[in-house]
């Protein structure tokens, strides 16, 4: 296997995902589910998405 150049490899590590918890109301849980179906996106994309859509513009 080919090894990485070392900016690769901190591009890569930046972009890994982890795993949170949290809780969010039955009805945003419902709306983004069809958002994500009727998109073809997958849920995890729109909530990576919005999060951090709304940390940029409070700006962390």
């Amino acid at each position: 296997m080919p090894r990485k150049k070392a900016s690769q490899e901190s591009d890569a590590q930046a972009d890994d995902r982890v795993l949170i918890s949290g809780r969010v109301r039955a009805s945003v849980r419902r709306r983004l589910k069809v958002y994500a179906a009727n998109h073809d996106v997958n849920v995890q994309d729109v909530m990576d998405k919005a999060l951090d859509e709304y940390l940029t513009r409070q700006g962390a």
